[in-house]
């Protein structure tokens, strides 16, 4: 018994983010919905990068926490070109891993746990006493990273270089929003802010009602805690950080469920 044929499974990302990632979860007979529910806007044109550019090659390493910092960054690099050539990268997890590599970027450090956390214990290892080390993020970037390596020692600077907005239902295709005119049967959320976009573009108030007998996927720890802060149950987690990982997490999920039922 095929328990996923005919699921309809929606992901806060475009489909031009997703690519093949869930090729195998369309194979097996899902419908899967692509509805981006928040947009990056690039903001470091307004910020005076005198520091950056002038004293870059000053950076021990350079950590990067998301895609979208990869991102924006590369192009910040681009229109700027700091000297990091005697920079190391750290990056948080696989996902931002690939978006690197997509972008030539060499990875230096990457933890065994997919966190914040996972960072910083992999910090701890290293002597980082006295380095500087440059985490350039969203503007609401959290502040676990910067002071968990500022208590090892080292001197952070926190660099804004995005925003993150909530996307707009006008800004959404009338095909796409008709598509959820019956709920779909899981919901895979990617980031906190994915998850809070997507309840302010179907003007959700009700998160329990809304969201119940429904099935929800986080693709991580951090948006695994947003959304049991809003008092629902995040049913799959992935043990890999990034979309392949949660193509193959739901598989498991369906897998399993098929053996106890």
């Amino acid at each position: 018994m095929n328990l996923i044929k005919g699921k309809k499974i929606l992901i806060t990302r475009s489909s031009e983010d997703c690519g093949t990632a869930f090729n195998s979860l369309v194979n097996s007979g899902a419908e899967l919905i692509c509805l981006p529910t928040i947009k990056i806007i690039p903001s470091y044109n307004s910020l005076d990068l005198t520091e950056l550019i002038s004293d870059s090659s000053a950076f021990e390493f350079i950590i990067f926490t998301s895609s979208n910092a990869v991102e924006v960054f590369s192009n910040l690099v681009a229109d700027y070109k700091p000297d990091l050539s005697r920079t190391r990268v750290a990056v948080v997890g696989s996902g931002t891993a690939e978006t690197c590599r997509s972008h030539g970027i060499y990875i230096h450090i990457m933890p065994e746990e997919f966190s914040a956390k996972g960072l910083i214990k992999k910090f701890s290892e290293l002597n980082i006493s006295g380095k500087k080390i440059l985490i350039p993020g969203s503007a609401i970037s959290r502040d676990e990273l910067s002071n968990g390596l500022m208590d090892l020692g080292a001197y952070v600077v926190s660099l804004p270089i995005y925003e993150t907005q909530l996307i707009n239902k006008d800004e959404v295709p009338e095909e796409l929003l008709n598509h959820l005119d019956i709920k779909p049967d899981l919901f895979i959320f990617t980031s906190p802010s994915s998850f809070r976009g997507y309840c302010n573009l179907m003007n959700t108030t009700d998160c329990h009602k809304y969201f119940e007998g429904k099935i929800i996927c986080a693709i991580g720890t951090t948006t695994e805690e947003a959304i049991r802060d809003s008092g629902l149950v995040v049913n799959i987690v992935p043990s890999t950080f990034n979309l392949r990982g949660i193509a193959e997490s739901i598989l498991t999920f369906y897998h399993n469920t098929r053996n106890v039922v």
